[in-house]
């Protein structure tokens, strides 16, 4: 029979033990309120746009829209709110504010009701605007379904990283900066409708957490669930 995920991002089996669904639970915290837009649509064909905001008040259409970065080089510290709009994954190693250096990821929370009706998910991309990178090298970048994060998430309690989702290689022709990323997340929209999952947890990271060449910031405020019917 199907299954449905609750908020924690996990299954439930008859006999009440938890199953993973999209990964483990990252943090004990309660989860912050943050808002979310309805979106728009077009009937039954078309194309959706859910857009990711800023944490702010509850919001109506349920807890969606939390994004935070973890630090290896930290891996007990918080970034929930601490990075105003950026978010970073892989390695950085710069020499102005090494505070900041050492090998980042990133986690964003998109919100699922406007899924919730009639009609085929064709296709669902997440894009989200980069608007620095360390060097123009087209290191893959790559998005992952994964549990859901807490204002508490840090690196040594991040959620499981379940299933890879796919990647881009960003274009090496300067300039480097202000580029938009897509990645296909049809997996994960067409399992939250199914389950009508009221939110879903995407992981950003560099494919190589090696090189310092794969580092890149994101504006987490720019991040937009696109979903196309059939």
């Amino acid at each position: 029979m199907p299954t449905s995920r609750s908020l924690t991002g996990r299954r439930r089996s008859r006999s009440g033990y938890a199953l993973l669904a999209c990964g483990l639970v990252g943090g004990l915290a309660a989860p912050a309120a943050v808002a979310a837009s309805p979106g728009t649509q077009t009937g039954q064909t078309g194309t959706s746009v859910s857009k990711q905001r800023q944490p702010g008040p509850a919001a109506p259409r349920g807890r969606v829209g939390l994004w935070t970065s973890v630090n290896q080089a930290h891996p007990n510290r918080t970034y929930h709110g601490q990075t105003d709009d950026i978010a970073r994954i892989g390695k950085r190693a710069l020499g102005n504010n090494p505070e900041l250096n050492g090998v980042w990821r990133t986690f964003i929370t998109m919100g699922a009701q406007d899924l919730h009706r009639p009609g085929t998910i064709r296709k669902a991309e997440l894009r989200i605007l980069n608007p620095t990178s360390q060097s123009c090298a087209p290191y893959n970048v790559e998005a992952w379904d994964t549990g859901r994060v807490y204002p508490s998430t840090t690196w040594n309690r991040q959620p499981q990283w379940s299933r890879l989702l796919s990647w881009v290689s960003p274009s090496q022709r300067p300039p480097c900066p202000n580029r938009t990323l897509s990645f296909d997340v049809t997996r994960s929209a067409r399992a939250a409708q199914q389950y009508r999952w009221p939110s879903m947890t995407l992981g950003l990271k560099a494919a190589n957490e090696k090189s310092s060449d794969a580092y890149k910031t994101l504006r987490p405020s720019s991040a937009r669930l696109i979903v196309h019917w059939n």
